[in-house]
């Protein structure tokens, strides 16, 4: 959703279509950023612990959007909401082999991977309904909020299948 709608919101609040354009730019390159630097980190500190900071820090940026009304502001959005987003991605994806071996990875990627598509074409969709019906994209981004703020409780129900919590133990589901 905020990939579809990050443009037409900085738009609408006055930035010239390039400088919005660019927006995405920035959400990618720190994707990329990201995922190279929080795939080590979750090497090391563990997946669990590394895919919940980065989900917070994609909620934390999603609420700083609502509030961002300037280029700098949407800008700083941006950097963050894309590294962290990358993290997401790289500690979950991590986080999948720790939990379940990795002679399930292909099929369970696959769902996650169909999931996450499900909700690349509606998401986008409910976001316009929701500001059409409002004229205003806050409460779509809070959606975006709410939605993040599940992963983070559904990562951290995820338990480790000894005591220790070492990043090499692997967690299970309860």
């Amino acid at each position: 959703m905020v990939m579809t709608h990050i443009v037409p919101y900085a738009t609408d609040i006055g930035i010239s279509a390039m400088k919005a354009a660019t927006l995405l730019s920035v959400i990618g390159g720190s994707s990329i950023l990201g995922r190279l630097l929080i795939g080590r980190v979750s090497d090391t500190i563990g997946r669990k612990k590394t895919a919940i900071a980065c989900a917070l820090l994609t909620a934390g940026a999603m609420i700083w959007l609502v509030g961002s009304h300037e280029l700098w502001m949407l800008y700083l959005f941006a950097a963050v909401f894309g590294f962290s987003y990358g993290g997401v991605d790289t500690s979950v994806g991590a986080l999948i082999g720790d939990t379940f071996g990795v002679h399930r990875i292909g099929i369970i990627i696959g769902a996650l991977s169909a999931s996450w598509a499900l909700g690349g074409a509606i998401g986008p969709t409910i976001g316009g309904l929701v500001y059409d019906s409002s004229n205003n994209y806050s409460a779509a981004f809070a959606i975006g909020i709410l939605l993040m703020t599940i992963v983070i409780l559904l990562l951290a129900s995820i338990r480790p299948k000894t005591n220790e919590r070492t990043p090499h133990h692997e967690p299970r589901i309860k």
